[in-house]
Formats: structure tokens, sequence, C-alpha cells
């Protein structure tokens, strides 16, 4: 089975792991877009062919220049489609799926759709008519392109029960959520001494949960590590000047995660995922840092009313506080510095959920889809 890999943006860790199982189930090409103000990640898959367009493509509230931009990538996407011929495409975003059910009308093939945020949209009802008339095209568009796509991937099954459940059988919805690779993980080891130190670790964004951290940090007498680069450049220019002569504060920049995540998570005490819980998709996603903290053995401090929130408080992982409130926060850093007994308990529950952060058990679940879909 050929599968190409549809993009608008160079594959993350996330989907590094869907391309190593698609490996095993025949050829692959990664068809995708570098964007020039979010230049995160790098090609991880040096075995397999990468067609990059360099583009800048703007948020959807630009919509205008992002019509633009997907036009562009739309015509070198599907060229790319016409040279690879897939008899799978794998792909993500609105954008990516328009482009690929273009291509299905004409050159029969299946399709997987993969969702890892939840559109505000979706959940709330837009303030304004603008808005809402925007909210009803998407929905539209989305539901008549829904008429093709032949499996969901999922990362939080909030996102099915919201609203996808509208659109597709839960038969053919797969929740894989954001669990390590653990072969990147194999030199992991514990940090055991030095000061206290707080991990935030993966792409920068959320500026004010980022600057309460360094401020909370300050007030607890604790270090801190940023490690990864911005959602966009701007944004890591912004927190980078926020942090200027604090040297409680270090920062790594972009990292290639199957290298140095292990050491990452090995310089740091505890993790920090606090984000804006005002953002709805915030409320129901259930990040990555979630199971690597856990697989690590590190307390992870959440926001408060969000479904990573319940996880945490149900496995006994973490602690959760208000996404404004420092003194919350300041008061979390001091329990997890200075309470052995809570900080040990929270390190044994991590233990104990530790066969929910096993990538493997998924990775199964994916290949036997694909395999599923050659058999079509």
């Amino acid at each position: 089975m050929k599968t190409v890999f549809l993009l608008s943006h160079i594959p993350n860790p996330r989907i590094n792991k869907r391309i190593e199982v698609a490996k095993k189930a025949g050829e692959i090409a990664i068809v995708c877009v570098r964007r020039v103000a979010q230049n995160t990640w790098e090609p991880f898959h040096m075995d397999v062919k990468h067609e990059i367009l360099e583009l800048d493509m703007p948020s959807s509230h630009q919509l205008v220049k992002r019509c633009l931009s997907s036009k562009k990538y739309g015509e070198f996407a599907n060229e790319m489609l016409k040279k690879y011929k897939p008899d799978l495409i794998y792909t993500a975003g609105i954008d990516s799926l328009v482009i690929a059910v273009f291509y299905k009308k004409k050159h029969p093939c299946k399709i997987i759709y993969e969702v890892a945020d939840l559109r505000e949209i979706y959940i709330e009802q837009p303030p304004n008519v603008v808005a809402r008339s925007f909210s009803t095209a998407i929905k539209k568009l989305e539901k008549n392109l829904f008429k093709y796509v032949d499996r969901l991937v999922v990362t939080s099954e909030k996102f099915y029960d919201l609203y996808y459940y509208n659109l597709i059988s839960k038969e053919k919805m797969l929740f894989i959520p954001n669990v390590p690779d653990l072969s990147a993980f194999k030199n992991y080891t514990k940090k055991q001494n030095g000061e206290f130190t707080v991990g935030f670790i993966g792409g920068i964004r959320y500026l004010n949960q980022m600057k309460m951290l360094v401020d909370a940090a300050k007030m607890s007498h604790c270090k801190v590590l940023f490690a990864g680069a911005g959602g966009t450049n701007q944004e890591y220019k912004e927190i980078q000047k926020y942090c200027q002569g604090k040297t409680y504060v270090s920062f790594t920049g972009r990292y290639d995660y199957n290298r140095d995540i292990a050491k990452l998570y090995g310089a740091v005490d505890c993790v920090y995922s606090v984000y804006d819980a005002s953002n709805a998709n915030v409320r129901i996603a259930l990040p990555n840092k979630l199971y690597e903290s856990v697989y690590c053995g590190l307390p992870i401090i959440v926001a408060k009313n969000t479904y990573l929130a319940e996880i945490v408080q149900k496995w006994g992982v973490g602690v959760t506080v208000a996404y404004d409130n420092i003194e919350e926060l300041k008061d979390a850093l001091d329990q997890l510095k200075n309470n052995k007994q809570m900080f040990s308990e929270m390190v044994d529950s991590c233990t104990l959920q530790k066969s929910d952060a096993n990538w493997m058990i998924y990775a199964d679940k994916l290949l036997n889809c694909m395999n599923t879909l050659e058999k079509e």
C-alpha cells in the first residue's frame, strides 16, 4: 500500500510516530509545508521522501491571506498526489482534507483524518453574526468532506463525544492519545539532585501562562526550564525578552525529539502544562505532556476545569491550579518542592499508570486499521 502523509506543517513528534507505523504497511511519502513563521520541527524520517513547500500560512482569522496560501498549498499538494498516486492519504486540518477529498473524487483511495485540536467554534457558539456565519460555513464544509473520510483519529475522546459523533460512526473512530514513543526514553535517567526545577517542554504558546510560571517560580525560589521553540517565532522572542536578566530561567530552543527528549525530562523535577482554560479546546485536549510525565515519574501541574485536570486528579499524578491565578501556582510549587510525602505519592501513582503511556498498544491499533483499509 502506498501512503502519503498530507500535512500543512513539517511532521511533529506525534505524526512521526504515525509515519513509523505506516512504514510497516507499505511505501511512504510526505507532502508538507514548512511554515515560515512557525518553523518548529525538522524532518525526522530521513529514509522517507519529503516534498516540502516553503510557505507562510496565517491563522484562519486572517481569512483572505489564509485562502491565498491555502490555494498555493493546494496546487502544490495536488501535483504531488498525482506524482505518488497513493492508496491511502493520512491527513489533518481542513485545508489538507479539502485537497485529499478533491483528489479522492478523481482517484479512488482511502482517507484517514486526524484531529489533535478541536476548533472553538465546534464547542461554543461564536459571539457575533460574522463569526457565526463563518462557523456555519466551516461546519457545513466539513460535513460534506466527511462523506469521503474512511477513518477518524482523535487524540482526545472528548473531540468525538462533543462534535464528530455527528459526522462518522464510532466504529470508524480511533482514539490514539499523545503517548510517547518509549524508544526515545530508553536513556532516561531521573533527576536526583540540584535546585528544584519546573519544566515546560514543547512548543511555547499561551504567553500569559508562561509568564505566570516565570513569576511564580521566582516567588517559590524554583528554577524554570523552557525546552522547545515557540508556537510562532514572535511568541518565542516575547517570552525570551520577558525572561531577560532572570538567571533562574533557561531556554534550550528547538530540539530533536528522539535525540533530546529523555535528557530534557531528566533535567526537571516536575512538568508544567497549564494553558489558557478560557479556550474551549484547552478544556478538552489531552496533551502529550500528560503521558510523558507519567512515564518519567514526574508530577504534572495542569489547569483546573479541564478534561486534563480530570485525568490528573483521577490518576493522582499531579496538581491543578486556576489558569490565571499566580498565588495558586506559587502554592502548588511550594507543595511539590517541600511536601516530600505528597510528591512521593504522585510519583508512585505515575508508576501505576505507566501502562497507559505505552505507544505500542496504539501503534498496533493504527497498523491494523491501515491493513483493514487496504482490504476494503
